[in-house]
């Protein structure tokens, strides 16, 4: 009786494969006889009934015959010639991977099929024997790997997680019989892995652990580590392993494909990491080092997220080009950019409140992108129609008669004072263009005769994107005085529009970015509603959770006038309020009314009515309801208020029943789904204010959300305009003035040069003798020192040849536009990441007599040296080293910035320029980088500038040959 059975053998020219044969077994021999080794491209000539496990056995083997690897592989006429001219690098660079791709899935089929017998044959037998069979491990087998750093390096060792124990593979004479996915046979077992190949067990077949030295420990962290806590299981020991559950925003990136045609790249962030849409690594890690204990930061992406975010813009109008790359569904080449911007701006506000983070990348213009207004009116007089237009387009007003001629002439490209470019959208042009061309300039204003009274009988939409900002100043608008905190200039913006609201009796929905400070903003109202109310001294714990038998302990206490307020927050905020209130607004009483203890009797009444405030969550409110209805509350205050956005939910309904005064909430995501999700937190705020919810969903769900209508979308903004406030981080940066940043090339003198061209041919000569006596690894250091001192020699050789007499084209242009710069009376912080240069610019100033500062890692009395720049006007330029003064200055008396030389890590240059740049600053700030030609400084500004994947690796690391090949060193040396 014949038997199907898969036979792993060599093959003397593919190496080893599995192979299936029919085979009769011979009880009485210990041999097997293999009758005939099947023909995987035609099994139906055999007379054996396969079963459909075997068929598709056959069929993933087929792809490893000589005829399928012939005919995808080779150019030869013959099979015979396709071997004989096969190369060991063509062999293991490319068959071999098709080859154990498909033995791969052979196995996975075999492991599920343990009545198919699988034997492999020893190369130096000739018969196939029974006691050749071997078991295929049922589960994909988990490597456990184990790590030590100590002072002494790093320990590292591997096991075979298999059920419950672990099996070392030492001195076990385990095979590989693939090596990625790896495939090993251990005595008679054959285990399969999933994304690991051979390298990482072949080490431990003879030895049980591997060391590496200190030396080498960072690298090692960074790459082999790295890879194996994103893939495997991990044990550690001597660092430590932090999953982050920081929710991860979206950003869509304008950017260019390799067709130069714009696109809208979506990238997700995590903390500080950014990966493209369509990366494939689920996991991704981040290493951290402080005074020499490391840290992996693992982030976990979030997979149904991030397709709730493709699937949102795209539900929004955008479809994938490639990749993790989008543009509008109408996106034509030749009109590409317009309707690229346009599509952003018509939805800037939708993925404002989705959380979606527009910014600019390698396009020609620099263009505006946010929130613009029109506001047309006309006034009639006699015989003519007096026009207004205002057009306000961010921070900027554009003036009436420029506006005209650009709509009047079909001119849609607007710059703005910063350079940006405006794009007049196309509604501009067919709503306005026919008045405006008949219209006349007289006297400095447009008049438009009343002939043409025809073209204003249609209603002229307005287009106002703005948020709505309450202007009222006085007395009503005063910030606490038991406030403990000085709010930024949106914050008190944010307070004011509270209070207008609070004054005027209306609910809000205060919908601001994570970090902008909401929580702030709304204790800042509660400290003022209670403390016009005379705030009350107490001997009674701030913060209690008290039960039945703790209220005598609240005798002669009592809040007079106004009744307590209730915030409702997830669970895990309620302590993060607590230490919120406790630094901000000490002088209120906090109850935290939480945990199984709680006291659930109308006696809370009389405990509650003790305090300003009770802290409490979602959960126990909706448990909680038929208790806390009874109480009538001053504020009922809701935090992450998108827990309510489901009007059919008992949280919605427990809410809802709450009996208060004035209504709040606060949220980042206002909009999470539909815009039910509004009319839910709208509804408590201002309740009728948008109707019930049948009317709603079809005056504006429907036409907004099935139909994009913008009238209707029009509509909802201004009905809900005045009771929202979202500011997003890119709108509050945009209140400060604008940075004007230059790059100022400078040709080396004669006598720099030469030595500039000296030492750069020793260099590279020595490391050309450094890469073929100890390879790249170690001539990574000397290549280091090498660009230091070129780069040094770029700014002034002085700095390596204590000698030198002669002078550097870049010290005098510094010179020269520094003494332009003070003779005009401006300030200026001067950076550099080499002490030598500041301590020769300081010669310098004190040879001028020109007043300044210096601060370097060695200034003990860095507060004095900071206030003696910013508060005397004759102190006009800053030194500062980059380790020094990257951050924690604020120096907005400054309005120009030096950066002396390039830095690898443009993180760095950009904390030197908000030195100055940052709130408070109210005059352009003016940047300019000193880059030496033909010199390193200019090299790495252009790779930068094409955003090589050499550029990343500067970018990315203070070490930029940590991930550079010889010949990209080389290059760099040339």
């Amino acid at each position: 009786m014949e038997n199907f059975i898969v036979v792993l053998t060599e093959n003397r020219h593919l190496g080893l494969l599995a192979v299936p044969y029919l085979v009769e077994n011979m009880e009485e021999t210990p041999s097997l006889s293999l009758n005939e080794k099947v023909d995987t491209s035609n099994p139906d000539k055999y007379d054996y009934s396969f079963t459909k496990t075997e068929l598709d056995i056959l069929k993933v083997l087929n792809k490893l015959n000589d005829k399928h690897l012939f005919n995808i592989y080779s150019k030869d006429k013959t099979i015979k010639l396709f071997y004989n001219n096969l190369d060991e690098k063509k062999l293991t660079d490319i068959i071999r991977p098709h080859i154990e791709k498909y033995m791969a899935l052979c196995f996975d089929l075999l492991a599920g099929a343990p009545n198919i017998p699988v034997y492999f044959k020893d190369a130096k037998y000739s018969n196939l024997y029974k006691s050749d069979r071997i078991n295929i491990y049922k589960e994909i087998a988990e490597p456990v790997f184990y790590f030590t750093l100590s002072e002494d390096g790093i320990t590292y060792s591997l096991k075979i997680k298999i059920k419950d124990e672990n099996l070392t593979l030492t001195y076990k004479k385990p095979l590989v019989i693939c090596h990625e996915p790896c495939a090993l046979l251990v005595k008679n077992v054959l285990y399969r892995f999933k994304d690991t190949d051979s390298k990482k067990f072949i080490p431990f077949f003879e030895k049980s652990e591997v060391n590496i030295q200190p030396r080498s420990v960072p690298t090692y962290l960074e790459t082999f580590v790295s890879n194996a806590i994103k893939s495997h299981h991990v044990v550690h020991e001597g660092f430590d392993i932090i999953e982050d559950k920081t929710k991860p925003k979206a950003i869509l990136s304008v950017e260019q494909n390799i067709s130069q045609i714009p696109v809208l790249a979506l990238k997700f962030k995590y903390a500080q990491k950014e990966y493209l849409a369509n990366s494939a690594s689920n996991i991704a890690l981040q290493l951290n080092e402080n005074e020499g204990k490391y840290t992996f930061i693992k982030y976990k992406r979030d997979i149904d997220w991030e397709n709730n975010i493709v699937d949102f813009i795209e539900d929004h109008g955008l479809i994938k080009e490639s990749g993790a790359n989008f543009i509008p569904n109408n996106q034509n080449d030749s009109n590409a950019v317009k309707e690229l911007i346009d599509w952003i701006n018509k939805n800037y506000d939708i993925l404002s409140n989705e959380g979606i983070t527009i910014k600019q990348g390698n396009l020609d213009n620099n263009y505006f992108l946010g929130n613009f207004s029109c506001e047309f009116t006309t006034n009639k007089s006699k015989d003519w129609f007096d026009l207004q237009m205002r057009v306000v387009v961010g921070d900027f007003e554009i003036p009436f008669l420029k506006i005209r001629k650009y709509i009047i002439a079909g001119r849609n490209e607007y710059v703005l004072p910063n350079g940006e470019v405006f794009l007049i959208p196309e509604e501009w042009f067919s709503n306005y263009a026919d008045i405006l061309t008949f219209a006349e300039e007289k006297g400095g204003s447009i008049k438009l005769n009343s002939m043409y009274y025809n073209l204003l009988k249609t209603e002229i939409p307005t287009y106002n994107h703005t948020d709505f900002k309450s202007t009222l100043e006085g007395k009503d608008n005063k910030v606490p005085q038991g406030l403990q905190a000085s709010l930024r200039p949106y914050q008190l913006q944010g307070f004011k529009w509270m209070n207008y609201l609070h004054n005027n009796n209306f609910g809000g929905i205060l919908a601001d970015d994570m970090g902008l400070g909401k929580t702030l903003q709304t204790i800042t109202l509660l400290l003022k509603i209670y403390e016009e109310s005379q705030l009350e001294d107490t001997e009674i714990e701030q913060i209690q959770q008290l039960n039945l038998f703790e209220t005598s302990n609240l005798e002669g206490f009592n809040i007079s006038g106004i009744p307590t307020s209730l915030i409702v927050m997830p669970t895990s905020l309620i302590h993060n309020w607590l230490n919120e209130f406790k630094k901000f607004a000490p002088s209120l009483k906090i109850y935290i009314y939480s945990g199984s203890k709680r006291l659930k009797s109308r006696e809370l009444g009389k405990i509650i009515r003790h305090y300003h405030v009770v802290l409490s969550s979602y959960g126990v409110v909706r448990n909680d309801i038929e208790y806390l209805k009874n109480f009538h509350f001053h504020y009922a205050i809701l935090d992450e208020s998108q827990y309510i956005k489901n009007p059919n939910s008992k949280i919605y309904d427990a809410i809802m029943q709450l009996n208060c005064n004035k209504k709040m909430v606060l949220t980042g995501t206002p909009i999470e789904n539909s815009l039910s999700d509004l009319w839910a937190q709208m509804n408590f705020v201002n309740e009728g204010l948008l109707g019930n919810l049948t009317f709603f969903k079809r005056q504006y769900i429907a036409p907004i959300e099935k139909s994009n209508s913008e009238e209707h979308e029009d509509k909802l903004q201004k009905l809900i305009e005045p009771f929202v406030l979202r500011r997003t981080k890119e709108k509050v940066a945009k209140e400060l003035p604008p940075v004007t940043e230059q790059v100022m090339y400078c040709d080396m003198t004669p006598e720099q040069k030469k030595i500039y061209e000296s030492e750069k041919s020793g260099i590279r000569n020595e490391l050309l003798k450094t890469f073929e006596i100890n390879g790249l690894e170690k001539s990574t250091f000397l290549a280091l020192q090498g660009l230091t001192r070129l780069r040094q020699i770029a700014n002034h050789p002085v700095f390596v040849k204590s000698d030198y007499k002669g002078e550097s084209g870049k010290f005098n242009m510094i010179v020269d536009n520094l003494e332009n710069i003070v003779n005009e009376k401006h300030k200026v912080l001067i950076f550099s990441s080499f002490v030598k240069d500041l301590d020769l610019l300081e010669k310098e100033l004190n040879k001028r007599k020109i007043k300044y500062s210096k601060l370097t890692g060695s200034t003990t009395n860095r507060q004095e040296v900071v206030s003696a720049f910013e508060n005397h006007k004759d102190c006009k330029v800053f030194l500062i080293s980059l380790k020094a003064g990257g951050v924690g200055l604020n120096l907005v008396s400054a309005d120009y910035v030096f950066l002396l030389n390039p830095w690898w890590n443009p993180a760095a240059e950009s904390q030197a320029i908000n030195r100055a740049h940052r709130i408070g600053q109210k005059q352009n700030v003016f940047v300019y980088r000193f880059i030496s030609t033909e010199t390193i400084e200019e090299k790495i500004m252009k790779l930068q500038e094409h955003k090589s994947k050499l550029a990343d690796t500067f970018i990315n690391s203070n070490n930029p040959f940590k991930n550079m090949n010889e010949t990209q060193i080389k290059e760099l040396f040339s």
